[in-house]
This record gives C-alpha cells, sequence and structure tokens, in this order.
C-alpha cells in the first residue's frame, strides 16, 4: 500500500488558528501568492515547507493533505 497526496488542507488549518493566507506567509517567509497556489492545488508543498509549516501550526505534516491510498493490484 502507498499514498498519494490529494487536496491540500492548508486552509483548513490555517481557519483553525484564525489566521489569514498573508498572515501565515510572513511567517513562512513567502509571499501570499505562493501560499495561495498551494491552497489552490497549484503547488505542492516541499518536505522542507511542509515539515516548517507543521511546526508553526502545531500540526503534523499529514495534517496538511488528504492522503490517498494507493492499492497495487497483484
Amino acid at each position: 500500500m502507498s499514498f498519494r497526496l490529494g487536496d491540500c488542507l492548508l486552509l483548513e488549518r490555517l481557519n483553525e488558528k484564525g489566521w489569514t493566507q498573508a498572515e501565515f506567509a510572513k511567517r513562512m517567509g513567502v509571499t501570499r501568492q505562493y501560499v495561495s497556489k498551494l491552497v489552490s492545488g497549484d503547488r505542492k508543498m516541499s518536505l522542507e515547507f511542509a515539515i516548517n509549516a507543521a511546526n508553526i501550526l502545531g500540526c503534523r505534516v499529514t495534517d496538511l493533505y488528504i492522503l490517498n491510498v494507493v492499492r497495487k493490484r497483484n
């Protein structure tokens, strides 16, 4: 069994904190436009970005995306 990244849950995590995309972008040292691309699914987070985002948001890296299970056929 393996996993593929599904929809980004960053906006949900930001809403839980009461943060705007601009505020999160400032904390992460990136542009609001980059955060918007992550939220919309136009871009995927690098592992390094996801680890730092999870640390700042107080969540797990796996809380940032829906994880879709991929089953291999035998």
